[in-house]
């Protein structure tokens, strides 16, 4: 019985994980095309290479007050964080490596987003 329990909380976390969304960084305007180009990579450079992770983040999406794209995560960790009009921002949780994309996403209920930011680490 206590190994089904502790698979339904790894279960659970891995689900909820990918429903909150990952946060990152790039700062696009709220009336944004959706149709442009809006990819974001960060990838080996010199004196980065131990503190970032190496990612490519496309923006897919743009309905004002939520933002949709995806997310290739190569080495380390990403999170979106997402600033609003009206002042609020909200941070996704750290997502990892892995070989499918991640969905991301931001919302500012009663407001519109004006910059997404990709941090990453490690």
């Amino acid at each position: 019985m206590p190994g089904r329990i502790a698979r339904k909380i790894t279960t659970v976390g891995a689900a909820a994980t990918a429903a909150l969304g990952i946060l990152g960084t790039t700062t696009l305007p709220a009336a944004a095309d959706p149709a442009a180009d809006q990819t974001i990579t960060a990838g080996p450079n010199a004196a980065t290479d131990a503190a970032t992770a190496s990612y490519h983040c496309v923006i897919t999406a743009n309905y004002g007050w939520r933002w949709e794209g995806k997310c290739d995560i190569y080495s380390g960790e990403l999170r979106t964080i997402t600033y609003c009009a009206n002042g609020t921002s909200s941070t996704g949780l750290w997502i990892g490596a892995r070989p499918q994309a991640w969905d991301v996403w931001g919302n500012c209920p009663n407001s519109t987003w004006t910059r997404v930011l990709f941090q990453s680490r490690g």
